[in-house]
């Protein structure tokens, strides 16, 4: 399903809510016409006032009553399957961040596990005993790399987190984004455009947290594109939003798929050498800690694709 055509819990939520206002307004107001322009004449004739008590009074206030209380039913059936449909999902995602892991995990522990037998069964000559220490290393590492983006998703994601919010410049932390992966980005030829302004735009920020959200979104222009593609790097202000805007040339996305989600690469899903489809989930969860937004458009300012984040400006003061 795509971003588009999904409701959050909140969205939903409220417009249960809304449906179930209507519902009972509406029928308690032809109720409120059909009785008192047709029915209390007939039955409450005599009646010295409207706030006058009859029986046929009574009765038509309990059946208002029963119209509010159906409706308080009704939303109370809509919630809770909004709430369930919610806590399912829930657990169907983080079933599959176990599977998934689980299945990154395996290949490395196993050839570090067949490594280690291979020494202890000294089947290793000794020229090749370092190779093989460079090997279990990089394999470690890759689990350990694993191992804490998953931490760090789990965390993002929790009501307790709460970022080190502090006033920040984001054209100077973008630049310095820019300056740190220069170098790596010549290496797949791609020279980028920087279009940073040299005034200072103000946003309050987790600058360590905020960093890495940038980071996520400057390296995926090499890891997932070929050589030799143009890219804009942009930093500008827009009424009262400061817009970063990462621009490339290389792999279309498909837009029918919600590349925010988790394990979710640029070839659909879950294939091995292509990540673990986490980044963009970081990414996406950081923005929405500091009040912001980032979505994905394709054919931006003459280039394929580009992600844009758009947070809250506070006063140059």
């Amino acid at each position: 399903m795509s971003k588009s055509k999904k409701l959050s819990l909140k969205n939903r939520i409220f417009a249960s809510f809304i449906l179930c206002c209507f519902v009972v307004v509406v029928l308690d107001k032809n109720l409120d016409t059909v009785y008192w322009e047709m029915l209390d004449p007939v039955f409450s004739p005599d009646a010295a006032s409207v706030n006058s008590w009859t029986f046929s009074r009574l009765i038509y206030f309990l059946i208002s009553l029963m119209f509010f209380v159906a409706g308080a039913f009704m939303f109370y059936k809509l919630a809770g399957k909004a709430l369930k449909d919610e806590s399912e999902r829930r657990v169907r995602e983080q079933n599959l961040i176990y599977a998934a892991i689980a299945h990154d995990l395996k290949t490395p522990m196993t050839s570090v596990q067949g490594f280690a037998k291979a020494f202890c069964d000294g089947k290793i000559r000794q020229d090749e005993q370092q190779e093989i220490f460079d090997i279990i290393y990089r394999k470690s590492c890759s689990m350990n790399d694993m191992v804490n983006t998953l931490f760090d998703y789990a965390k993002f994601g929790t009501d307790g987190y709460r970022p080190d919010m502090a006033k920040a410049d984001i054209c100077t932390l973008v630049r310095d984004i820019a300056a740190e992966n220069y170098t790596d980005l010549e290496e797949h030829g791609i020279e980028p455009e920087i279009d940073i302004p040299d005034e200072e735009i103000f946003i309050n920020a987790d600058k360590k947290e905020l960093r890495r959200a940038v980071t996520n979104l400057v390296l995926n222009i090499y890891k997932h594109n070929p050589d030799g593609i143009s890219a804009k790097i942009s930093v500008y202000r827009s009424d009262d939003k400061a817009v970063i805007a990462i621009a490339d040339s290389g792999n279309m996305l498909d837009m029918t798929m919600d590349i925010f989600a988790p394990f979710v690469t640029e070839n659909s899903a879950r294939t091995a050498g292509h990540g673990t489809g986490l980044g963009l989930a970081i990414t996406k969860r950081i923005i929405e800690r500091h009040s912001g937004e980032i979505t994905a458009v394709d054919k931006y300012d003459g280039y394929t694709k580009a992600f844009v984040i758009k947070l809250p400006c506070i006063q140059n003061t």
